[in-house]
């Protein structure tokens, strides 16, 4: 049994891509993101507040980011999707999902109920602020880098079935499935 991470900036669709592929592989789906939003609504915060409050204090991120590295060590045949979890389980399988800027805007929008502008602008400030703790904490300059993973595939023209068919078909051929 692999060790997968999947890793994706907002609306590249690496949720939905790891639900379904844990699914079909018969692995259990862990997400940082669900952990991370299960922290600011224990503190009645918005996803965007609680990134504030993140980027001012390193607690939340170190303790995310541990109890990652943990579940990495103590478990196997798993599909992990998060920002840094590739950097946290290094024995895994490093997936990256990429999509131009405008669709992940378009797919984040039409998802949340939101105008374009409005997410475009939450987007990017978002990912200002990760980047930075991320060098911050971790001195990674650029976490998005494919240099980073072992295997990147492009979300814009696929669909998340056949995105799943792409990254299974990469398994099977190096021999991890």
């Amino acid at each position: 049994m692999v060790k997968i991470t999947i890793f994706g900036l907002a609306g590249t669709g690496k949720t939905t891509a790891g639900k379904m592929l844990a699914e079909k592989l018969g692995y259990e789906y862990m997400s940082s993101g669900s952990i991370f939003r299960s922290y600011a609504e224990k503190l009645g915060m918005t996803l965007n507040q609680f990134e504030e409050l993140a980027n001012s204090n390193d607690e939340y991120d170190k303790k995310l980011d541990t109890e990652v590295a943990i579940y990495g060590k103590k478990n196997n045949g798993f599909v992990f999707e998060s920002r840094l979890a590739w950097h946290f389980i290094p024995d895994s399988f490093k997936v990256s999902l990429i999509c131009p800027l405008e669709e992940r805007i378009s797919r984040i929008a039409h998802r949340e109920g939101k105008s374009f502008d409005k997410v475009f602008d939450e987007t990017l400030h978002r990912e200002e602020l990760i980047t930075k703790r991320y060098k911050n904490y971790y001195d990674i300059d650029n976490f998005a880098d494919a240099k980073n993973f072992d295997f990147v595939v492009d979300t814009g023209p696929n669909n998340a079935e056949k995105v799943v068919e792409i990254i299974l078909e990469e398994l099977k051929n190096r021999h991890l499935i």
